[in-house]
Parts: structure tokens; sequence; C-alpha cells
């Protein structure tokens, strides 16, 4: 079954350059900052980054004296199993329920579950659904 909670997202918005991600994680570090979820990418002449991280606030502080803009999101978090057509469910169920997805990134890194972090029209509800769905979507992340 999925499972799913609300989290804040960091959207950091900077100058893109040579060594930018490095200055951030470092800055990050130097903090004490733990990086639970990272997307990051350049367009043109600015670097943007996605990121949920252990204590907001500290990552804000420790970035706001090089980063030209720091936004907190409310973002959703959702967990299901690892294996050929997990995800197709949950976007259909929210699809289904009139729940826009704005974005989705995520990564399978223990190889046993997929964790995805949505920006949804309506978290809240998405959440909500996810969990009160988990059992017919198919999914089991209790392993």
């Amino acid at each position: 079954m999925a499972r799913a909670f609300l989290a804040k997202e960091l959207h950091v918005e900077a100058q893109n350059e040579t060594g930018l991600l490095g200055r951030i994680c470092s800055a990050l570090s130097l903090e004490g900052v733990f990086i639970t979820h990272l997307s990051a990418y350049s367009v043109g002449k600015k670097g943007y980054l996605q990121m949920i991280v252990r204590d907001t606030e500290k990552a804000k502080k420790a970035l706001h004296y090089f980063v030209s803009k720091i936004e907190e999101r409310d973002a959703l978090i959702v967990e299901f199993e690892n294996k050929v057509g997990t995800l197709a469910p949950v976007t259909k169920l929210l699809g289904n329920h009139g729940i826009f997805i704005d974005y989705v990134y995520g990564t399978s890194g223990d190889g046993f579950k997929i964790v995805g972090v949505f920006s949804t029209s309506d978290n809240q509800k998405a959440a909500d659904l996810i969990n009160g769905e988990s059992g017919a979507l198919g999914v089991d992340t209790s392993g």
C-alpha cells in the first residue's frame, strides 16, 4: 500500500555558475542540515533546486548569504513499492479526483520503495485519498 504525508520543500533560485551546487551542499553541511530529497537543474543563466531538508529554518539561514531567492512550499511525499506500474494507480487516483499534478520527482534509493515528491493542486486531499485508498492501489510499502 502507498503512504503519503505532507512536508515542506525549499525552492531555491540563484545565478547559475560552476560550483553552485557544491557551495549550497557545503553550506548546508556546515550547518548540520540533512537533505532527504533533492532536484537540481538549470535554465539559461538561472540555477534551480527543490529540496526537502530536516530543518528548513537552518537551511534558509545557511543559504541566504549567496542565494537570490528561497521559497518554502508545501509538498506531498508518497512512498510506494518499487515495482513496475506502482506509480500508475497513484497518479490515476489523483486524476480521477480532479487533483492536478504540477510536478513530481523521485527515486528508489534503497531498491525496495520509491519515494516521490509531488506538488499538486491540493496536497492534503491527495494525501488523504492515497492513504485512504492505499490497500485498493495494490501497492505494499510495509517491507
